[in-house]
């Protein structure tokens, strides 16, 4: 009987249960981080392009548009750096032996 009672607790398996639950609670992935993360920064790079245009045309003044021009270069340069950490972080993975 002890047997049988040891197969039936392997097939409900409620390791997996467990992991389907803290799935569904566990919030963005990290596919989806990066992809907001590479959205912002275009969206920061568009808003420096048209701050460099409102420059030229007068409607904005110059440290705005240097403010502007300088958050977009931030960004750029924290997902560049990004980027490479995890490149990193694959190729050690990728060099892992089992």
């Amino acid at each position: 009987m002890a047997m049988d009672e040891l197969k039936i607790t392997g097939k409900l398996s409620l390791n997996d249960q467990l992991l389907n639950r803290n799935k569904k609670t566990a919030g963005p992935s990290f596919e989806e981080r990066l992809k907001g993360a590479i959205k912002e920064v275009n969206d920061l790079h568009h808003t420096s392009d048209q701050a460099i245009e409102k420059v030229i045309r007068g409607e904005m003044g110059i440290h705005e548009g240097m403010i502007a021009i300088q958050e977009a270069d931030t960004s750029l340069r924290l997902l560049a750096q990004v980027r490479t950490k995890v490149m990193a972080a694959y190729n050690e993975i990728m060099h892992m032996q089992f």
